[in-house]
């Protein structure tokens, strides 16, 4: 089944709808798309109340924060939706760190060529993350607060 067989037409209306684009306006050599088109923007889903004891949805943005214990907070992300963002806003989180780990071991692939399990922050950051399959997020925009954890592999953003 192809993939725009899967969309529902339940949406009418004058407010909302859909554009379509020539080759010509869009830059590329596809033919005609069609771009949602009408709100002057999309109301994600934000949490500011994530804990270590429940996931962490796949989707919207999430305020990540670290507590103050001697030991570091470790949250479980939701496996990924394809084609739907993720964002994580990391809190300072002081030296002990602050770890988001995929809940069946999904993968998350970095714009260097390296995978991992586990996004790490210490001084706070934001990263955003792609669904690629049910299996496999893309990590996008990585802040240096930000870094992998898995094999002493760090993602920073200073040589």
């Amino acid at each position: 089944m192809a993939y725009n067989d899967k969309f529902k037409t339940s949406i009418r209306g004058r407010r909302l709808g859909l554009n379509a684009v020539s080759s010509a306006q869009s830059g590329g050599s596809h033919g005609e798309r069609e771009f949602l088109a009408g709100p002057d923007g999309f109301r994600e889903e934000c949490s500011t109340s994530e804990s270590t004891g429940t996931n962490v949805k796949a989707h919207g943005i999430s305020h990540i924060l670290g507590t103050s214990a001697a030991s570091s907070s470790v949250f479980t992300l939701d496996p990924p939706i394809p084609g739907v963002e993720k964002m994580l806003y990391f809190g300072s989180t002081g030296d002990r760190g602050c770890y988001v780990k995929t809940k069946n071991s999904e993968t998350i692939h970095s714009t260097v060529g390296s995978s991992h399990t586990t996004i790490k922050s210490t001084k706070g950051g934001v990263c955003r993350l792609i669904g690629v399959t049910t299996a496999m997020w893309a990590g996008l925009g990585l802040t240096s607060g930000t870094s992998s954890n898995a094999g002493g592999f760090s993602l920073t953003t200073s040589t």
